[in-house]
């Protein structure tokens, strides 16, 4: 009988660190994204809420906001959530500590719009309310140290990272999109990825059959190897092995916030006992959740879980359409989701580019912290940090202008010269003055080949695309 009491230790840590981290980046920019005079502010959104909802407001957005959610209250639920994930990481009331993480963090996707949509979000909180019952409720400080997970809360961390990886191999091929059935997705994967790293350049002039052979490879650890996490022993090392070589791989060549922390954690616990250097386990506490409390909590989660697998493996399947009133009112608590990333991939990279200007004539660029912009800009190496205003960019030029009318928002916030907003961007042209134009202006981006990275310094080269938006003129009027 396989123990795993170093791999309960690994996961309650990673999930703590996760929510850390999760807060930490959240908390640099969450009055640009969210304040009062942020680009989609949620008091704002909450009091169109309040008149639209009603008493139902709290039941599809279920959010501690509704009781304040000025600017000082979201610095502070940031703040709070550092400090609750912080002591969870170092051993104080873990399970409470860690149902204050969840309850901030719903708090905020749940009214975060598409700022707070990304699949890791709703990662950390799935893993986040199975990681609830880590851990008895108990007022206790056990420094460092952590409980033995019960076997059946472990079946469900389980499972989840089996529907993730699962899931995200599968999704690629029902699909249907060609480039992932021929093995040439990476063609256009490392230059067209949100936030590529420096070495996602140099992967992209792989040739093209190693780079084939990368995406069967892929494929095999997404598909065939989580069915090894289910079979203790030698099978369920190898296959963590092989679902962490995968997780390092991805590290290396993007950004993608800390989806691969929290993955990297799940991948970890798989691994029994016996294959840890270790051996003192007296800092690992015994079982500390009843089987009556484990059974209950099982019987919730393992429906959802096994419905997504399902949908995903059978897309067009109906048999199980009668769970989605269920699936629905679990919903907002993001407690049950589908995965599966890049699905279809993107084949060129459009990018909008924000212009200023107070002739209308002479345009001058503002420059984003991590997405290219300038054709100089080195790729850079930021996750488990999430730029989310640049991450959302290169959701918005897949689409139209009036697809995205929160760029809208960014312009008047701009133009109202928000110090808030302002911080958001690594340089602005016009030195915190408001210019008296704006306007969205798309480019096709590509990575520049050696020779061009040699002579000029360009990790990027550009074509000019089309205009993406009308042009914005401040208001002189007070």
């Amino acid at each position: 009988m396989e123990s795993y009491l170093f791999g309960s230790w690994v996961i309650s840590k990673a999930l703590a660190l996760s929510y850390f981290i999760a807060f930490l980046s959240l908390s640099t920019q969450v009055l640009g994204l969210f304040g009062s005079r942020g680009i989609l502010s949620i008091d704002h959104l909450l009091n169109l809420l309040d008149k639209e909802l009603g008493v139902s407001r709290i039941r599809h957005f279920p959010s501690v906001f509704w009781l304040a959610s000025g600017d000082f209250t979201l610095k502070a639920a940031c703040l709070i959530g550092m400090l609750a994930s912080s002591l969870a990481l170092l051993g104080f009331s873990q399970s409470w500590m860690l149902l204050l993480c969840w309850l901030l963090y719903l708090s905020f996707c749940s009214c975060g719009q598409v700022f707070l949509s990304y699949q890791w979000d709703n990662l950390l909180l799935e893993l986040g309310l199975i990681g609830l019952f880590f851990a008895p409720f108990a007022i206790e400080w056990i420094p460092y140290a952590s409980y033995a997970i019960h076997p059946m809360i472990f079946a469900l961390v389980w499972l989840l990272l089996f529907k993730l990886m699962f899931s995200s191999g599968l999704v690629k091929l029902t699909n249907k999109d060609p480039d992932w059935k021929n093995l040439t997705a990476l063609r256009y994967h490392y230059w067209t990825q949100p936030l590529p790293t420096p070495l996602a350049w140099f992967a992209d002039k792989l040739p093209l059959p190693l780079q084939k052979l990368s995406c069967a490879l892929m494929f095999v650890i997404e598909i065939a190897v989580p069915f090894l996490i289910f079979i203790p022993g030698l099978a369920s090392f190898s296959g963590a092995l092989a679902l962490i070589l995968l997780q390092v791989l991805i590290i290396l060549s993007g950004n993608f916030a800390f989806f691969n922390l929290i993955t990297l954690g799940m991948c970890l616990s798989v691994i029994p006992d016996r294959f840890w250097i270790f051996t003192d386990t007296s800092w690992i506490l015994p079982v500390g959740v009843s089987t009556e409390i484990a059974v209950a909590v099982l019987v919730i989660l393992l429906p959802g879980n096994l419905f997504w697998i399902f949908k995903t493996a059978f897309e067009k399947s109906q048999s199980l359409d009668f769970m989605l009133p269920w699936m629905r009112a679990l919903y907002p608590f993001r407690i049950t989701n589908p995965y599966g990333l890049f699905a279809v991939m993107t084949k060129t990279r459009p990018e909008i580019v924000l212009e200023g200007s107070n002739d209308n004539n002479t345009w001058l660029e503002y420059e984003f912290k991590h997405k290219p912009t300038k054709l100089s800009h080195r790729p850079t190496l930021i996750a488990p940090f999430q730029p989310r205003l640049d991450w959302q960019m290169w959701f918005a030029a897949l689409e139209g202008f009036n697809e995205n009318l929160w760029l809208q928002n960014l312009a008047t916030r701009l133009l109202d010269e928000c110090p808030e907003v302002q911080e958001l961007f690594k340089h602005d042209p016009f030195e915190g003055k408001s210019p008296k134009f704006m306007r969205f202006v798309k480019y096709q981006y590509h990575f520049s080949n050696w020779e061009e990275l040699k002579n000029t310094g360009h990790w990027w080269k550009r074509d000019h695309f089309s205009m993406y938006s009308p042009v914005f003129e401040r208001d002189e009027e007070p």
